[in-house]
């Protein structure tokens, strides 16, 4: 994962037809810029690009699917439509299945959270 800072906020930025940059984690950052003699305030962001942003798949997306193509994008980083579809069908009917759901669940949840908050901003 990177981390880096910016002087503005971020939220989302399409990179190509196949895919946004989301700018997930945010955090309030005081950091230091060549071009400016004093220390500036602004956010960093944490993720699998150099800039701090995490790529996802997801197109055509309108505002109206903004949300759940983000969040599909999202839980496709970790688990393939596959591995979703397996642990979907097996659900909870043994223990090692249970557990699969479970912490698939709790992702799913995640994402939900980080791409409601990145959209809110």
């Amino acid at each position: 994962m990177k981390t880096a800072n910016h002087a503005e906020r971020h939220a989302f930025v399409k990179y190509d037809n196949g895919h946004y940059l989301l700018y997930l984690n945010e955090q309030a950052a005081t950091f230091d810029m060549p071009e400016h003699e004093n220390p500036i305030e602004g956010y960093s962001y944490t993720g699998d690009m150099e800039d701090g942003s995490t790529i996802i798949e997801a197109k055509d997306v309108t505002d109206e699917t903004r949300r759940s193509k983000f969040i599909a994008g999202l839980i496709g980083k970790r688990y393939s439509i596959d591995a979703q579809i397996a642990i979907l069908a097996n659900g909870a009917d043994t223990e090692e299945h249970g557990q699969e759901l479970r912490e698939f669940e709790a992702y799913r949840n995640k994402c939900k959270q980080d791409v409601d908050e990145l959209l809110n901003r």
